[in-house]
């Protein structure tokens, strides 16, 4: 996942890399004693950004299972296309989701219709309690997703009547497990822990299942060689212990917003840049994201040029020195002195130089680079309707149906 959430702000849109929301190196406070019930959760999106529609969602407990497939409005971008094995096609004058391994056509419904019963489906496995969502990421932007998009649809108050809180088991794994293991990703977690070296991981269900089963396993601590070994051996209370609440992920929501508005200010000078090539816009988005993160905005780079010129420039990224390399600033300035300056031809970031890698190494890097692909996702054709789940177009087949416009302004 190397890249990307974006959002709308002031009617613009924005990329951002994915390390704005990483998991946090300290044990979350966790939730107070009560009666929870825990459920494996993810789900797949047609991209990285806050804009990103879901294309997955997925539930899972040892006695129940929930899963449904969303016909989105826009297009899966390449690398989501990759990780997930679906993409959208058309057949006649109507877009479907295809599997592409198995080459079937997916029965989906609407983003709204599966988030409604994704609801219904956790109400009923609550019972008098609250649900817990346990899930697997490094970065925490699932639940980020989750939340925007049950906002979008007006969810959120009912999603936090049921759900009290989520459980990152990458984090857990990666407390209990960091003396021994060097990663602990679903795939590595799954051979060690769980002792399933075919365990699948590719769709939203399998790895609902093995980030449930993976802290099933670690508050057991039936493997005491590779750190494992939760609170008292009681899943419950491991999976409360280690949780977050809803409001400590919604808080990390407006804080991502914010800073997402910041950075969307140097759009003037950063939006020509990254149209070029994959090096190149990765270095914008680093870039960018140090400005940002420094609490700077256009405007201050704009008025420190116009009155010192390039050693008002100097004064104002004086405020990165903690957090970037002289380079990162100098190459700054030549971008900002460039911009601003009608007589200097525009500069771009400079690339560093790719590293040489032998054959299998390669290979893996570039199943990274699949997984955190920068493309965004294209908007659907307007003659084609995506509010048409597969199962309406078999009844259906001969009406005329118009896509509605993508709602893509971030509250």
């Amino acid at each position: 996942m190397a890249m990307v959430t974006e959002v709308k702000a002031n009617g613009g849109e924005m990329e951002t890399p994915n390390e704005q929301i990483p998991a946090l190196a300290e044990k979350p406070a966790g939730l107070p004693p009560g009666k929870y019930t825990l459920v494996g959760w993810d789900m797949d999106t047609t991209g990285r950004r806050l804009i990103d529609e879901i294309c997955q969602i997925a539930a899972y407990t040892p006695k129940q299972s929930y899963s449904q497939y969303i016909m989105p409005y826009g297009d899966l971008n390449p690398g989501a296309r990759r990780r997930h094995n679906v993409r959208v096609v058309t057949v006649g004058r109507y877009r479907m989701l295809k599997d592409t391994t198995t080459h079937k056509i997916l029965k989906t419904k609407s983003e709204i219709s599966a988030l409604t019963d994704f609801l219904d489906w956790l109400e009923k496995e609550k019972g008098d309690g609250s649900v817990i969502l346990i899930y697997h990421e490094p970065r925490r932007l699932s639940p980020t997703m989750l939340l925007e998009a049950l906002t979008r649809y007006k969810l959120l108050d009912r999603f936090k009547s049921i759900v009290a809180g989520f459980t990152d088991s990458y984090a857990l794994a990666a407390d209990k497990c960091k003396s021994t293991v060097k990663s602990v990703s679903l795939r590595v977690l799954a051979r060690v822990l769980l002792d399933a070296d075919t365990l699948s991981v590719d769709s939203a269900l399998d790895r609902a299942n093995a980030a449930y089963r993976i802290v099933e396993h670690l508050a057991q601590g039936e493997q005491q060689e590779v750190g494992a070994g939760g609170e008292g051996g009681d899943m419950l209370e491991t999976a409360r212990t280690w949780a977050r609440p809803v409001a400590t992920e919604l808080e990390a929501l407006a804080s991502l917003k914010t800073l997402l508005e910041r950075q969307n200010t140097f759009r003037p000078v950063f939006a020509p840049l990254l149209r070029s090539a994959r090096p190149e816009r990765k270095r914008v988005t680093q870039l960018r994201r140090l400005l940002a993160d420094a609490g700077l905005l256009y405007s201050q780079m704009q008025s420190a040029w116009e009155s010192q010129k390039v050693e008002g420039l100097e004064k104002q990224l004086k405020a990165l020195a903690v957090s970037a390399k002289d380079e990162d600033i100098q190459e700054l300035i030549e971008i900002f002195d460039s911009h601003f300056d009608p007589a200097k031809e525009p500069k771009g970031p400079k690339p560093k130089a790719p590293r040489i890698r032998n054959r299998a190494t390669s290979s893996a890097g570039e199943t990274a680079d699949a997984d955190g692909s920068t493309s965004e996702s294209q908007n659907s054709s307007p003659q084609h309707s995506p509010n048409k789940t597969n199962n309406d177009v078999a009844g259906d087949s001969s009406q005329q149906v118009k896509a509605e416009p993508e709602a893509v302004a971030a509250n």
